[in-house]
């Protein structure tokens, strides 16, 4: 399992139509709002399930930017493999 923490910078205004569209999102959770800013959580199989989760977040309108803060990939079956 790979846990991931990201902040998502939003159009001021859009914060909770984007907040409403992420929660949709399996493996996503949101944590707080403050101000343009979105705290969330992906919690996915493997880092490259994670990094298409977080990369998809672009896609949706308003998001301006996405920031990875912490990434906790040590059960990562992909990297027992190697």
């Amino acid at each position: 399992m790979v846990i991931s923490s990201l902040v998502v910078d939003a159009v001021p205004g859009k914060e909770h139509a984007i907040a409403d569209q992420l929660v949709q999102i399996d493996g996503v959770e949101v944590h707080s709002m403050e101000e343009n800013r979105i705290v969330v959580t992906i919690e996915a199989e493997t880092v490259d399930d994670s990094h298409a989760i977080a990369s998809g977040f672009i896609n949706i309108e308003g998001v301006m930017n996405i920031n990875l803060v912490y990434a906790n990939f040590e059960d990562d079956p992909s990297i027992r493999k190697a």
